[in-house]
């Protein structure tokens, strides 16, 4: 996945999962639309995604993985600092 015009987000999920829906509603009140701002992929659903996170280090959901014209940046869990920095910074500047 890479990016053209600002930032390509993909945020990797599961059910019941306190810290992804926070930060799926950290994006909703920042105006991220699902679909059109950023893409949410279920790994308890999609192995090859499971898979894919795992191989980046991570044991937790959710892992956002931001991929920017100057690179890719990933992280775990609900972090704000992050979402700030390396999508609505990217976002504002698109």
């Amino acid at each position: 996945m890479e990016a053209r015009d600002g930032a390509a987000v993909v945020l990797y999920s599961k059910p019941n999962c306190v810290q992804c829906d926070a930060t799926k509603r950290k994006f909703k009140k920042e105006g991220l639309v699902e679909g059109t701002d950023y893409t949410v992929v279920d790994v308890s659903q999609d192995e090859t995604a499971l898979a894919f996170i795992k191989s980046l280090g991570y044991l937790q959901a959710p892992v956002v993985y931001v991929s920017t014209p100057k690179g890719v940046h990933h992280w775990s869990g609900y972090d704000v600092d992050e979402i700030d920095e390396h999508i609505l910074q990217n976002r504002a500047a698109a």
